[in-house]
């Protein structure tokens, strides 16, 4: 029952964690208060890197502003759907205690392609000719 016990603290940590992380962007969005961080390899080399405008993304969601969020960052927004049912899954076992299932996200071809697609989106975002220009940040 321990290790139970620690999973259900871990799970209502990343709960409480995850509800406060969305009323400060809620209440306070990325799109009108400076005080979040910056990205620091935009800041040193002036090209966006693959999460450069999630912050803003972020907030425009929860304001339901989807056209706005994929103008910000593409790539995060797609993104959520897969980050969803990976939690969902994963509270799953919590509650069902079993184990991680072997599912989609435990394939070496799903890192791979999440890889690739990370370093496609990071390149082509940098490109400065039409289309590209619209995944900028």
């Amino acid at each position: 029952t321990r290790i139970l016990t620690s999973r259900y603290f871990l799970f209502s940590a990343a709960a409480t964690g995850t509800l406060l992380l969305c009323s400060l962007y809620f209440f306070w969005p990325a799109t009108r208060f400076g005080f979040y961080p910056k990205c620091i390899f935009h800041a040193a080399t002036g090209l966006d890197c693959p999460g450069c405008g999630s912050q803003r993304a972020a907030s425009e969601l929860l304001h339901g502003h989807l056209l706005a969020a994929l103008s910000y960052n593409l790539l995060f927004v797609l993104a959520l759907p897969l980050l969803g049912w990976s939690a969902l899954v994963y509270i799953k076992n919590i509650f069902k205690n079993q184990p991680a299932t072997k599912g989609l996200f435990y394939t070496p071809w799903f890192a791979k392609t999440v890889l690739v697609t990370v370093v496609c989106f990071w390149v082509a975002r940098n490109i400065p000719v039409n289309p590209f220009t619209w995944l900028k940040a």
